[in-house]
């Protein structure tokens, strides 16, 4: 894995030509991956039996909030079933849902079926030289039939798995969020997924890294905290946000512009999805203690000389 040392040994005076060549994706890759993504979504349309049609496919994952990395994005496609009208009939059909899906995927040209979790089926799809996880996430477009503060009174009542049924229903808010912030953001974004994707193994039966969701909202939340700084120093930007990893323990932080407060769900530690309040996106990861030690150890490296005791700024 030759990037690993790379952050490790540029300065910050190579910082910009480094995520330039190697993780900012150029307009003909993002072009050529929404092309295979679109393609796969007219199959939906054209080829699933009544019972599976969409009434509508969202593109969700780092495609669709334009957070991707060169080399390497996910697309979470969200279908919206034409003849389901609620997400508990939808748990009760789900597992028969999802193997009918998979029968129809097979047939789809470049398309490796990967298998299925309790959400979604999942497929590599073959992009020119790279490839992409896809998940096929069926769900019901409950923002289209109830307001959000009715969703979420009716998650307050349900058990942690049966909330999890609304995850792809919620979704859409999830993108319009993260897609909306500045694109010196979603630089530094791609920056701490990149870090992520090459310093840390793939996540096994024992460990689960932090999701690429987590960190899109511990950088804006960072961001945020520092005041929203409009044409920050991107060197300095990471470094707060590996200093924020560094001290996870700390990180407190919540958004109320879909729900009240008093929805929130505080454990010790937070960032709260602006999507549901009942999802603190910090808990899905189980090895923090060794990621802010990774952090820690970057942060010692020649990129940050210039950065001391977290004394600097963003500019």
């Amino acid at each position: 894995m030759a990037h690993i040392s790379s952050l490790s040994t540029i300065t910050s005076s190579e910082l910009s030509a480094f995520v330039q060549s190697k993780i900012e994706p150029d307009t003909a890759y993002i072009q050529r991956c929404n092309a295979v993504v679109d393609r796969l979504c007219q199959f939906m349309n054209n080829s699933l039996p009544p019972k599976l049609r969409p009434a509508e496919v969202r593109k969700c994952g780092s495609l669709g909030k334009g957070t991707a990395v060169k080399g390497k994005s996910d697309a979470d496609l969200v279908v919206f079933l034409a003849e389901f009208h609620s997400i508990s009939t939808l748990r009760s059909e789900i597992k028969r849902i999802l193997d009918e899906m998979q029968e129809y995927f097979v047939k789809f040209d470049g398309c490796k079926l990967e298998g299925k979790t309790w959400h979604a089926v999942k497929l590599l799809i073959t992009c020119n030289d790279h490839t992409h996880s896809v998940d096929i996430l069926p769900s019901v477009d409950i923002l289209k039939l109830k307001t959000k503060t009715d969703i979420y009174k009716e998650m307050e009542s349900l058990s942690d798995c049966e909330k999890g049924y609304y995850s792809a229903a919620l979704a859409p808010l999830q993108v319009e969020f993260v897609a909306r912030a500045p694109t010196k953001v979603k630089t530094l974004i791609r920056l701490i997924k990149y870090w992520r994707k090459t310093e840390f193994k793939e996540n096994t039966s024992d460990q689960r890294r932090p999701s690429s969701y987590s960190l899109e909202l511990i950088v804006i939340a960072v961001w945020e905290t520092a005041g929203k700084p409009e044409n920050f120093d991107l060197c300095k930007g990471f470094y707060h946000v590996l200093r924020a990893i560094a001290d996870y323990r700390c990180l407190k932080h919540a958004w109320t512009l879909n729900y009240d407060s008093h929805n929130v769900q505080r454990d010790p530690f937070y960032v709260v999805d602006p999507a549901n309040p009942f999802n603190n996106v910090l808990t899905a990861c189980n090895c923090w203690v060794m990621i802010a030690a990774k952090a820690k150890s970057l942060l010692q490296a020649q990129l940050f000389k210039e950065c001391v005791d977290g004394q600097c700024g963003w500019q």
